[in-house]
């Protein structure tokens, strides 16, 4: 079982944000939510999450933006972005990002949990990978 990992979720609409926490935080050590962009970046820096959950459209900005704050702090971190509007945009953003799935609104909160889930898993045995002896030798040098 992979460790317990910090989830923060981003979403303007307060009760779809509850509905997303209440599927989700059985996964997680911590969960933090916040309904505007402007917090969401202030909890980044105390939270550091593995894993973020927000909505593209937020008060104040875009949750690819966040995703990419996020990712400037820790390159680890993965992301779901939900949507109403998946634009080849938003999806090219998200795979330069790496580790960003799109999952389209309106979306089964069952589907969502097992989508993170995979995520978590393949991040844990990333992790458990590079920690393992050897490992820098099988990374490409950076260019």
């Amino acid at each position: 079982m992979p460790q317990k990992m910090n989830l923060l979720v981003v979403e303007d609409d307060h009760d779809l944000g509850e509905m997303i926490v209440d599927s989700l935080k059985d996964l997680f050590q911590r969960v933090e939510f916040t309904t505007n962009f402007d917090t969401a970046i202030k909890i980044l820096t105390a939270l550091k999450p593995d894993v973020i959950v927000t909505d593209q459209n937020i008060d104040g900005g875009f949750g690819i933006a966040i995703v990419a704050q996020a990712k400037a702090n820790n390159v680890n971190t993965v992301a779901i972005v939900q949507t109403g509007n998946p634009s080849l945009e938003l999806q090219t953003e998200a795979a330069k990002l790496g580790s960003v799935e799109i999952i389209e609104k309106p979306f089964d909160a069952k589907l969502l949990h097992l989508r993170v889930s995979q995520l978590i898993m393949v991040e844990d045995m990333r992790r458990k990978m590079e920690a393992s002896p050897g490992a820098s030798e099988l990374r490409p040098p950076l260019q």
